[in-house]
């Protein structure tokens, strides 16, 4: 499996599969005739592998709160203690959200809650946190956010979401005077996406979302924390000692443990010198500039076996050649795993005919070979897209 790092994300009940969605353009590679032991055949230079588009949004855009309000109660005192903040994301026969992306900041402390569940806590002054959602298709979604205000004046919050649905479109939803707060502690179950809040105050604006309490800019958070993710490749060089050209194909599986469904992702991915990202088989995206990794949203995953494929190419002969990668993967019962490319994903020399497949076999591939972290590799002064 790979190195992982667990987050808590909230649950729901149904599984998300199916949906049509806006599709990136189909990609056609040539194949390439270098392929390693194991493999009984090689792949003529003159297949083309017909490569279908998967159903995402495709690269994923960058959140920030230029359109966002600092929301606060309307008290005109100051106080310590937590107040509570609640927005609905309606759901209908039309429009079904599954996935969500959350960047929110906060004076001081923050509890963020999703359908009743809590899926993270922590110090939002001068902090700006990332969270990846699964959604109820088949209900409204509740967002519940309570601000403990613990020294000083009290408030604000601010905070953006991007809600993916079903149909492929996407709604930015920003804090204002919509979101519904108490000038009071908060209620025994008031986080419950049942909860009655008809009788609760419209939240205040304080301040724009292009200025903070705090004076200076926001540092908005990477779309994945790619620290603990390796640069990989073959083991091979030629007879110069160098990298050689073309295409290698690189594959690992997902399997949701026991217990857990796969509802949505995200996927940042660079390459030396080119890669085309394939999830499930179907083709989410191309790059080949390894200085900028970009970020892609996968709002449908498969709830039980996800395959993640790539393409990789070294198109320079006198230069390394590498993949990397972070995969955030959003289960139904409240948790959610990052995966990175490391030596357990599988490789082998040219593309084979379908390798990007669910139910391609790997097994005889070799394992990738480690050349370094992210932070510490050859390649360095690479950015990592923003949430």
């Amino acid at each position: 499996m790979f190195s992982k790092v667990v987050f808590l994300l909230p649950s729901f009940l149904c599984v998300v599969a199916g949906s049509l969605l806006r599709s990136t353009p189909d990609i056609s590679a040539d194949t390439a005739t270098s392929i390693t032991a194991g493999v009984a055949a090689n792949v003529a230079t003159s297949d083309v592998l017909h490569l279908r588009s998967l159903d995402s949004r495709a690269v994923a855009p960058t959140l920030n709160f230029d359109d966002s309000t600092w929301i606060w109660t309307g008290e005109t005192t100051a106080h310590l203690g937590v107040r509570p903040f609640r927005k609905r994301i309606p759901s209908s026969s039309t429009k079904c959200p599954v996935c969500a992306t959350i960047i929110l900041s906060s004076d001081d402390l923050y509890s963020l809650n999703v359908n009743g569940v809590e899926i993270g806590t922590g110090e939002g002054w001068r902090n700006t946190v990332v969270y990846t959602v699964g959604l109820n298709p088949e209900s409204d979604n509740e967002f519940a956010i309570a601000v403990n205000n613990t020294v000083g004046a009290a408030g604000p919050l601010i905070a953006t979401i991007l809600v993916d649905y079903k149909d492929g479109t996407t709604e930015t939803v920003v804090t204002d005077t919509t979101w519904k707060t108490l000038q009071t502690v908060p209620p025994t179950g008031w986080t419950s996406p049942s909860f009655d809040d008809s009788e609760w105050l419209a939240a205040v604006k304080v301040l724009p979302g292009t200025q903070t309490p705090w004076g200076t800019p926001f540092v908005l958070p990477p779309a994945i924390n790619m620290t603990d993710a390796y640069w990989i490749w073959t083991n091979e060089t030629d007879a110069k000692g160098q990298d050689p050209v073309g295409h290698r194909a690189f594959r690992d599986t997902i399997t949701s443990p026991y217990g857990k469904a796969a509802v949505c992702g995200k996927v940042v991915i660079g390459a030396d010198n080119n890669y085309t990202l394939f999830v499930n088989g179907d083709s989410v995206g191309v790059g080949g500039n390894w200085h900028a990794m970009e970020a892609y949203s996968i709002p449908n995953l498969d709830p039980d076996v996800n395959v993640f494929a790539v393409d990789g190419e070294n198109d320079a002969p006198v230069s390394p050649a590498a993949i990397i990668a972070g995969i955030l993967i959003a289960y139904n019962d409240g948790s959610s795993e990052t995966f990175y490319t490391d030596d357990t994903w599988k490789t082998i020399i040219g593309l084979p005919g379908g390798f990007q497949e669910p139910s391609f076999d790997d097994s005889a591939w070799s394992d990738a070979s480690e050349y370094g972290t992210f932070l510490n590799a050859h390649w360095k002064n690479v950015t990592i897209p923003l949430a």
